[in-house]
């Protein structure tokens, strides 16, 4: 009975979605793959929609930790009811240790990420001889620094010398990815705000941690801080949901999530353009409350700004506009490299899908009854403000390179949360597809741009 069972839940879950995606992704990969050894040009890279990958060393001790990682994430799903959340935090984070350890060792994993290639914030970063200085200077001298430094706010390479200054590389990686970290603690805040039942919200950590997206970025690297903050703001409107009213404590919560994103990244822009479609749709119901909310943080955040400038004389806006330009020196690429345009906004969302899972997707996309992602009301409000906000972020031209699935990161939460009420057969066909993805995609390679 038992086994019967079990074949039944295989076979009700979306498997026509779930190879449709992947022939798909073959398809369109195959057809860029063609056209640029054809001598095309598509601005995007060979294994579309991937954007960065590096061939993996495939190291013994690596094919440890991957295996490792593998029975990690089965006996903690399996046995979740029995742990308690503090222990599951530990496993999340475990998971995600290992994940990266398939890479082969410490110094691979952990600190490569910042020196090897030799064009990370870290290569500015130990050149600083006074922050102040640097800070001062750092519009006037942007064209002379490396390309992550010139298309980022100062402070993220000012947060690498600051750490660099009292201790080393190992505690920098550190430092980072415990930062990440606290992305599991907010998580699960925000899920049990939104209503979700406690099993679920277990579940739902140790498939974060299994994302392949989280798994590989949450890491080391800057998007993990801008993840972490960016669910701070989060979790100011799941207090709201939860609560029915704006209090002091979730205002600070988006004000804070704003504020700390939009100092580390451009892409904090993200978060503006979500307090507008958020707002807007409850203008349409004839609600202010969101309106003045966003108008506040707003004001509070220019304010911020215009003491920094003040007591630095950094420019934010005028970085801004300097660092498009660098990133766009012919202007809107739509105007001049329209199928450039097209291929890579396809690429932008092609590799956000792929590091969600095929897994993800087969259920995201299937009509079959137990997958049903859009049924609560206050979630689809948030997920569906998210993507507005992307999708016109897309529409101007960001992310031209690619490399989305790790400075979209913050999306991930997004489409996570849908899955609160889907059936918990599919539930556990997704992590394990989603698991061995993971599996399968820190075995062959580094992604680290």
């Amino acid at each position: 009975m038992g086994e019967k069972l079990q074949w039944a839940t295989l076979k009700n879950f979306p498997w026509m979605v779930f190879f449709v995606a992947i022939f798909i992704w073959i398809a369109i990969a195959g057809a860029n793959f063609y056209y640029q050894m054809q001598g095309g040009f598509t601005g995007t890279g060979p294994l579309f929609p991937i954007s960065v990958i590096y061939p993996n060393q495939f190291l013994w001790s690596g094919f440890v930790f991957a295996f490792l990682f593998l029975l990690t994430g089965v006996y903690a799903f399996n046995y979740s009811g029995k742990l308690n959340v503090y222990l599951l935090f530990l496993v999340a984070i475990i998971l995600v240790v290992l994940g990266n350890l398939s890479q082969g060792n410490f110094d691979i994993a952990f600190l490569q990420p910042f020196y090897l290639k030799g064009r990370q914030y870290y290569a500015d970063a130990i050149n600083i001889t006074d922050g102040t200085v640097w800070l001062r200077d750092f519009t006037k001298n942007l064209e002379h620094f490396q390309l992550h430094t010139r298309t980022h706010p100062p402070f993220v390479t000012l947060l690498h010398y600051w750490i660099l200054n009292v201790s080393n590389l190992e505690t920098l990686a550190i430092s980072f990815f415990a930062i990440g970290c606290l992305s599991f603690f907010i998580l699960y805040k925000i899920l049990y705000h939104l209503g979700f039942e406690e099993s679920r919200r277990k579940w739902m950590l140790l498939l974060f941690a299994v994302i392949p997206a989280v798994n590989i970025y949450l890491l080391v690297s800057i998007d993990s801080l801008v993840l972490t903050s960016t669910l701070i703001f989060l979790l100011g409107f799941a207090r709201i949901f939860d609560q029915n009213k704006i209090d002091v404590w979730s205002f600070l919560f988006i004000f804070s999530g704003l504020l700390l994103t939009n100092l580390i990244t451009f892409s904090g822009l993200f978060l503006f353009a979500f307090l507008g479609c958020f707002s807007f749709y409850f203008l349409l119901k004839g609600k202010w409350n969101f309106a003045w909310l966003s108008l506040m943080a707003t004001v509070l955040f220019v304010l911020s700004f215009l003491l920094i400038y003040s007591t630095t004389t950094y420019n934010h806006l005028d970085t801004f506009l300097q660092a498009s330009h660098s990133e766009n020196p012919d202007g809107f690429r739509l105007f001049h490299q329209p199928f450039i345009y097209f291929v890579t906004r396809l690429e932008d969302i092609g590799e956000i899908f792929l590091f969600l899972s095929f897994g993800f997707l087969a259920v995201f996309f299937s009509k079959r009854s137990g997958t049903e992602v859009f049924e609560n009301p206050k979630i689809n409000i948030l997920f569906f403000s998210a993507i507005s906000a992307l999708s016109a972020m897309l529409l101007t031209g960001a992310y031209g390179t690619g490399e989305t699935a790790r400075a979209c990161l913050f999306l991930v939460p997004y489409f996570l949360i849908l899955l609160k009420n889907i059936d918990s057969d599919q539930f556990r066909i997704l992590f394990y597809l989603c698991l061995f993805q993971t599996f399968g995609m820190q075995m062959i390679g580094n992604f680290y741009w």
